[in-house]
């Protein structure tokens, strides 16, 4: 992908990122977060997992642009570039996975 589309990705998900944190803390004021049912409870709601979904999707997608901009510019061996990215994308596909995973169990 050109740097230009990066860059525009970049910003769009670090605003979608910070619109869907407000909104979740918004949401998240009159929630105990030390206790489980209250969590539980607000996740079961289909609106906040929502925006739960779309802060950990934004902020992934955020990071992984970033991750890639540092690898690029502080890793000048081709093969340990190639190694280090294909593992940040494992590890971020398993993230994601795992966070889509958790929310429809509790919402479904």
């Amino acid at each position: 992908m050109k740097y230009k589309y990066k860059w525009i990705i970049q910003k769009l998900s670090a605003i979608i990122f910070l619109f869907s944190l407000i909104l979740t803390s918004i949401s998240l004021s009159g929630v105990d977060l030390l206790k489980y049912e209250s969590i539980y409870n607000f996740m079961e709601q289909k609106y906040n997992a929502f925006l739960v979904l779309l802060l950990i999707v934004s902020i992934l997608i955020h990071s992984n642009i970033g991750i890639v901009s540092i690898i690029d510019d502080y890793i000048h061996d081709e093969k340990s570039k190639i190694l280090i990215i294909m593992l940040k994308n494992f590890l971020l596909a398993l993230l994601l996975i795992i966070t889509i995973l958790s929310i429809s169990i509790i919402v479904f």
